[in-house]
C-alpha cells in the first residue's frame, strides 16, 4: 500500500490498547510503514487532548530501513510550523514500538469529501476547489524552503501529495499531512524501499522515469489533486500500476472544463501549468502558484466561512453509514455505476479486510 489508507467511517470507538501514556480510541488507517489511531491523553485537573498516533507497524520494528524512514519523518515534522501542515506532538518508544503524535484534524481528507461528492454527484464549488490547493501550495512553499539550523537548504520534497494527504478542519483549514516518504538533502535515506513509495497516478513523470527532480515535482502531483477536485474524476487510472503509469507518462490531458464546462479558463490554465510533463514548463515553485490561485480566490470574493458552509452543507453526506463488510460482499457488480466506484469498492474492501482482527493479525505477519 503505497500511502496510509484511511479506515472505514463508522469504525467502531473502543480501546484499542495503550501506548505510553495515550490510549488508543479507534483506528484511523494503515499503510505499509504503520497505522494510526485516534488517540487521547490526560493531564492534572481534568486536562485531556485527542490527537493521532502513528505506531511503526510490528512487522517492520527490526529492519533498520523501516526505523530509519519513520524517524526522518519525524526529524521532518519536528522542523515543520505552519498552519497548513499537521503538526507533531511527541515522538517515543514504547515497549520496543516507535511511535509518533500528531494534531488530530477533525474534518475530512480529500479523498473522503471526493468520494461522497462522486457519490452524490455534487461538485465543488470552483472557489473552494481552488482555495484548498492555494493553500497547499503554501504549504508546500513552506515545506520546499526549509533550512538547517546553519541556514543551508533542505530541499525538502514531499512526494506523496493525493488527496489522501489532504484534510479540512471543521473551521475550514486546509491541512497537509504524512511526509513519511519526503525526501530531503540531509534524510540519509535514498533506498530501494523510499524509490518505489509513492502513489502512481500522482506521481510526476520524471520520478517514474527515475531521473532527476526537484520540488517541482510536487506541484504535478497537485496538479492531478486539483483536476481530480473540480472534475471528480482520477485523472490518471489504469487496470494496474504499469497501465497508471504509462498514462501518466502519455495520456492526452485534457482541461478540467472539458469535462465540466463551469470550469473558467483562469483555473484551466492553473491546472494545465501544474501539469506539464516537462518540469520547466510548470510554475517556478509552489509560490508562484499560490499566488496564481489567490488571484482567482480574491476574485470570487470567498472567506474561510464559505469552506465552512460547504462543509456543513454536505455533512448529511459525510455522515451516511458505511455499508457494511457483509454487504461490500453481496453487492452486484453491475450496481456499481462507474469505474471510480468500483475502484472505491475495492480500495475500501481492501482495507476494512485489513484492519479486520484477523487481517491486523496476518498483515503484521507479512507487510510488504
Amino acid at each position: 500500500m503505497s500511502e496510509m489508507e484511511q479506515a472505514p467511517r463508522g469504525t467502531a470507538p473502543g480501546t484499542c490498547g495503550q501506548l505510553g501514556r495515550y490510549r488508543l480510541i479507534e483506528p484511523l488507517g494503515v499503510g505499509g510503514m504503520a497505522e494510526t489511531f485516534r488517540a487521547t491523553y490526560s493531564g492534572p485537573a481534568g486536562f485531556e487532548r485527542t490527537v493521532v498516533v502513528k505506531r511503526i507497524l510490528p512487522a517492520n520494528g527490526a529492519d533498520p530501513e523501516f526505523l530509519q524512514m519513520f524517524a526522518a519523518e519525524a526529524r521532518i515534522l519536528g522542523m515543520l510550523h505552519h498552519p497548513n501542515v499537521v503538526q507533531v506532538y511527541d515522538f517515543g518508544e514504547s515497549e520496543g514500538t516507535l511511535f509518533l503524535v500528531l494534531e488530530y484534524v477533525d474534518g475530512p481528507s480529500i479523498a473522503r469529501l471526493l468520494r461522497v461528492l462522486r457519490k452524490a454527484r455534487r461538485p465543488v464549488p470552483l472557489a473552494i476547489a481552488a482555495q484548498i490547493a492555494r493553500e497547499i501550495c503554501r504549504a508546500l512553499d513552506y515545506v520546499h524552503g526549509l533550512r538547517t539550523s546553519d541556514g543551508e537548504p533542505m530541499h525538502v520534497i514531499h512526494r506523496d501529495v493525493t488527496p489522501s494527504n489532504i484534510m479540512l478542519t471543521t473551521t475550514g483549514a486546509v491541512k497537509l499531512l504524512d511526509f513519511g516518504i519526503a525526501k530531503y538533502e540531509t534524510s540519509g535515506t535514498y533506498t530501494q524501499h523510499r524509490m518505489v513509495k509513492g502513489k502512481t497516478s500522482y506521481m510526476a513523470p520524471e520520478i517514474l522515469e527515475e531521473r532527476g527532480f526537484d520540488a517541482r515535482a510536487d506541484l504535478f502531483a497537485l496538479g492531478v489533486v486539483l483536476h481530480e477536485i473540480l472534475t471528480l474524476t482520477p485523472l490518471f487510472t489504469g487496470d494496474n500500476d504499469l497501465a497508471t503509469l504509462r498514462k501518466v507518462m502519455e495520456m492526452r490531458i485534457e482541461p478540467p472544463s472539458r469535462r465540466r464546462p463551469d470550469v473558467p479558463t483562469r483555473l484551466d490554465t492553473i491546472t494545465m501549468t501544474a501539469l506539464q510533463r516537462d518540469p520547466g514548463q510548470r510554475y517556478a515553485n509552489a509560490g508562484a502558484m499560490a499566488r496564481a490561485l489567490d488571484e482567482f480566490v480574491i476574485d470570487s470574493k470567498l472567506h474561510s466561512e464559505g469552506v465552512v458552509d460547504f462543509l456543513r452543507e454536505i455533512e448529511p453526506l459525510l455522515n451516511e453509514p458505511t455499508p457494511s463488510l457483509a454487504e461490500i460482499l453481496a453487492a452486484s457488480p453491475g450496481s456499481l455505476r462507474t469505474e471510480p466506484e468500483a475502484e472505491v469498492t475495492k480500495r475500501d474492501l481492501r482495507l476494512r479486510l485489513r484492519m479486520s482482527p484477523i487481517g491486523r493479525f496476518l498483515f503484521r505477519r507479512d507487510v510488504k
